[in-house]
């Protein structure tokens, strides 16, 4: 699969998870936030919970389940980027959540709040 195609599929997962997420009272603050340290796909509030969410979208399950997509190093690399836009957004003492959204290939969607947490060391 091209990196074009991939992007592709990412970005429709995406739209599909953001429409999702505003649906059940989420609002949407940004969409691929992206820094050196890293890409968030979707941040958005949920009350007063900063919510980031990584959202994996699958074709076929040839790689298995996408909710086993998200492996330590790239949770590591979400905190990171989320401490730095919690950071310049003033939002020091703001809860946060990590969830992960899965789209399997009948777009049906999984959500798991609270998907991880922060790796020990991280101060949110």
């Amino acid at each position: 699969m091209s990196a074009d195609s991939t992007r592709t599929k990412g970005s429709k997962g995406e739209e599909l998870a953001g429409r999702y997420l505003e649906g059940i009272g989420l609002s949407i603050l940004e969409k691929n936030y992206r820094l050196k340290s890293g890409e968030i796909d979707i941040i958005a509030r949920d009350g007063d919970t900063i919510v980031f969410v990584e959202v994996k979208a699958a074709s076929s399950f040839a790689f298995g389940d996408p909710l086993g997509w998200v492996p330590a190093r790239k949770q590591r690399r979400i905190a990171r980027t989320s401490l730095l836009y919690l950071s310049s957004h003033g939002l020091h003492d703001a809860p946060v959540r990590f969830d992960v959204i899965a789209i399997d290939p009948a777009r049906t969607i999984r959500h798991v709040k609270d998907a991880f947490s922060a790796p020990d060391g991280f101060s949110l």
